[in-house]
């Protein structure tokens, strides 16, 4: 039987990765639709960032580096709430899609931007590595315990 002190700290948690969710899926929402898709003009990110995602090589690859934090963030959060079953992991995964093409498909209402389908893929990758870290890890140290 779960403690109480337990209990709490698991809400705790649920709720901490929840806003950091919300929070993650709002930025990557408001850079996805900024008319000018550089970083270099935003104040709070910082200037090493903002050089790395500007270089026309990284164009589209910086796609994936916030999903890949939404995924590990996502996947954490079905291990708190002991959501462990692959259905579950597929499921998330599929969330994740449709905000990559959330993200993508806003983009085409906007002047300077457009649909890019390899922004898409390059989302669902990222979203696919977060998750499968988490899996991989949840999965590794229940072989340990063994």
């Amino acid at each position: 039987m779960m403690s109480m002190n337990s209990f709490v700290e698991t809400k705790k948690v649920k709720i901490i990765i929840t806003i950091l969710f919300i929070v993650g899926v709002s930025a990557i929402l408001f850079l996805s639709w900024k008319t000018n898709p550089n970083l270099k003009e935003l104040p709070f990110i910082p200037e090493w960032l903002s050089d790395w995602t500007d270089q026309v090589r990284n164009n589209r690859r910086r796609t994936a580096v916030p999903f890949i934090g939404l995924g590990l963030l996502t996947g954490f959060y079905l291990i708190s709430i002991k959501r462990t079953t692959l259905s579950f992991w597929i499921y998330v995964w599929a969330i994740l899609f449709i905000i990559v093409c959330l993200a993508e498909a806003g983009q085409y209402f906007l002047p300077s931007r457009s649909l890019d389908l390899k922004d898409v893929i390059w989302g669902v990758i990222g979203s696919t590595v977060g998750l499968a870290v988490t899996f991989t890890g949840l999965y590794a140290v229940r072989l340990l315990k063994k």
